[in-house]
């Protein structure tokens, strides 16, 4: 079985061992070969992810594009800064602006239509890689920033924990801070962020079995988007405890089954949730999805053009196409 982590380019440590313990290495998409982030090395050589880069060529224009890029980013910190915000290709274009605002986003999903070139245009295929290459530099610095927060959160415990006579001088020891907010990164401009990545994996063949994400406004997205055309319905949802390190992923061998069997039988999907945790911890939240009318591959096609009719069904492989949403320690 060969999963792929959607729609992103980077990958968190921590992200990268869940989903191994639940379905086994995710394939990472790359925007080139010549400049996989150091920060996925370990991961790869670890043997929980792997890397790949179906796109080559321009390396040296991409890598020109991308420090113009960020030079232009710093010297403007008032409209964008890198990592903050990323350039985004529409009409086949990849002009430098700034969308800062969920809800702008959002509305950008009806607007937003498909270019007229090809996915393998030269241009449109670069404009692609460069806008992974920019989201890939924000999704870095945002995991950057969680590490150091989190790290902080640990620090001011510890801190107050030991703090002498805090209850004499008011001090709450057991309210340190208040929970750390994490931004969901598949919210910013979601819809470009799926069609590029499915540009990218489109190149990628044979094509992955399994859809990993584990981004809810993705899959809202894909849900409000695209649910109608692919025919994506939710089959179950379960909390599931975390195993060790060195067992076997726990959802491997039932996905693997419902692969097998094409479309998930009521037998599959009730040995899918007798693996649901009850008080174990630590846990994660996993939705899976089925796409009716697409298999995994007529997905990534669908999303790379975004102009299949809602009647139009893929029987390339006569099977649904799985996508499973993990929520980390849910």
């Amino acid at each position: 079985m060969k999963p792929a982590y959607m729609p992103f380019t980077h990958i968190s440590a921590d992200t990268a061992r869940l989903l191994k313990a639940l379905v086994g290495p995710v394939v990472v998409y790359q925007p080139w070969c010549a400049r996989v982030p150091d920060a996925l090395m370990p991961l790869a050589s670890q043997g929980l992810v792997e890397t790949r880069a179906p796109l080559s060529g321009d390396d040296a224009r991409l890598q020109t594009a991308l420090t113009e890029f960020k030079d232009w980013a710093q010297m403007n910190p008032g409209r964008s800064t890198a990592g903050a915000d990323f350039v985004g290709t529409r009409q086949g274009e990849v002009p430098f602006y700034e969308e800062t605002a969920v809800n702008r986003i959002r509305s950008d999903l009806n607007r937003y239509r498909s270019s007229d070139r090809a996915p393998d245009d030269p241009d449109a295929a670069f404009g692609v890689r460069l806008f992974l290459a920019v989201a890939q530099e924000n999704d870095q610095a945002g995991d950057l920033l969680d590490q150091e927060l989190h790290r902080f959160s640990t620090l001011e415990k510890a801190f107050l924990e030991d703090l002498n006579d805090t209850d004499e001088v008011g001090f709450a020891r057991r309210s340190p801070g208040g929970a750390i907010w994490q931004e969901d990164p598949g919210a910013r401009m979601t819809a470009q962020r799926l069609r590029a990545w499915a540009r990218l994996a489109q190149s990628d063949l044979p094509a992955p079995d399994l859809l990993v994400t584990t981004s809810a406004a993705v899959m809202d997205t894909l849900m409000e988007a695209h649910g109608d055309a692919i025919g994506l319905q939710q089959l179950a949802a379960l909390r599931i405890a975390v195993p060790a390190d060195d067992s076997a992923p726990v959802l491997g061998a039932l996905l693997a089954d419902m692969l097998a069997a094409q479309r998930p039988s009521a037998e599959v999907l009730a040995a899918f949730e007798s693996v649901a945790a009850a008080t174990v911890e630590p846990a994660a939240m996993a939705t899976l999805y089925a796409a009716e009318r697409r298999s995994v591959a007529g997905v990534i096609d669908h999303l790379a053009a975004a102009t299949a009719a809602p009647t139009e069904v893929d029987r390339a492989e006569g099977r649904q196409g799985l996508i499973l949403l993990v929520r980390e320690r849910g």
